[in-house]
């Protein structure tokens, strides 16, 4: 049995709820999406997976309904106030902006922009970029599950629903974290730095290719994972100078840019000697902390991607990695 099984969840679809309601139906809800709206196949299969299209009047789908998950990113929803809603119903509202301050159009793009993700995304040299696809609504869609989740229980402890406000920019903004936090704690406004990862005085590495493709890993402050990755770099001869490191005696935050680019070669030229499944492989056994960047072509046939059934029609994608790489700079774009 689904954890959501015997569950009925209506979604008023206007980009910012959809994919809490896929999310939902994953877990065993019938999800039913008022109004039907048109949509073509792909964003279909993307935003609405799962879900069940019903023309049906608003007031006829909530009468039994669990969950209703509106979306206000625009006005064209009809008003609730002259549907009367079960005393039960956790009922998400998903707006562009907080509730309580003036609406405004709301799109990925400006919702990227204004929760300063764009602003961190790129290099410095180069505008600000925003992530593929449509992911500030995606964003908002987990937050919107989350909160439909925490109104089920709290109706389980007390036997009433509730109505329970979001907003997409608030959503967009909570994802960026790393930059909210250090603009509240510290005033500082961060700036996009490529691939690299700046901590102390300098900065270090994210993103390296390999022999096929490219992996994920960066040279920080962990004592333990810089040894069992230069053990395994002294058993296929490619460590160099980096064996006669006492990794526990420095700290990398702290290390010369000039040092820490001379050890980075090193790392370069073992990774570049090997492909994704290899290093990925040492990474699980000895704790590397070093992930593979899957190409887009491989996701459907992902372990993760078939036994959660995401891709049921037997779908393919492009082929290139889930993100650019600069072919000069071996950078994120």
């Amino acid at each position: 049995m689904k954890l959501l099984e015997g569950l009925k969840v209506v979604v008023l679809a206007d980009r910012l709820v959809d994919f809490g309601g896929v999310m939902l139906a994953r877990m065993g809800a019938e999800v039913v999406l008022a109004g039907a709206c048109e949509m073509t196949a792909p964003r279909k299969a993307a935003w609405h997976h799962g879900m069940t299209p019903s023309k049906a009047p608003l007031a006829e789908l909530l009468a039994d309904a669990d969950v209703l998950l509106e979306d206000r990113r625009s006005e064209d929803w009809p008003d609730l106030k002259g549907v009367t809603l079960p005393e039960t119903l956790v009922h998400v509202v998903a707006t562009g902006y907080p509730e309580e301050t003036p609406q405004r159009p709301a799109t990925d793009l400006t919702l990227m922009a204004q929760s300063g993700l764009m602003h961190v995304i790129g290099t410095a040299e180069a505008p600000p970029l925003r992530l593929p696809g449509e992911q500030a609504y995606a964003l908002t869609g987990i937050q919107v599950a989350t909160a439909a989740l925490m109104g089920l229980r709290a109706r389980r402890l007390t036997g009433k629903g509730q109505r329970t406000p979001l907003s997409a920019l608030q959503s967009a903004t909570l994802s960026n974290y790393r930059e909210a936090v250090m603009y509240e704690w510290t005033g500082r406004i961060g700036r996009r730095v490529g691939n690299r990862l700046v901590r102390g005085s300098s900065g270090v590495r994210q993103v390296w290719p390999c022999s096929d493709g490219f992996v994920t890993w960066s040279m920080i402050d962990n004592p333990g994972m810089m040894r069992a990755l230069v053990r395994v770099m002294v058993e296929q001869g490619a460590a160099g100078e980096l064996a006669e490191v006492d990794w526990g005696a420095i700290l990398v935050a702290d290390t010369d840019q000039e040092v820490i680019d001379r050890w980075q070669g090193i790392v370069a030229k073992f990774f570049a000697r090997h492909d994704r499944a290899t290093l990925a492989g040492w990474s699980l056994e000895h704790g590397w902390g070093l992930s593979a960047i899957t190409k887009l072509s491989e996701v459907p046939e992902s372990p993760q991607m078939k036994a959660r059934g995401i891709f049921p029609d037997g779908g393919t994608l492009p082929t290139g990695p889930l993100f650019a790489v600069h072919p000069a700079k071996g950078g994120a774009a």
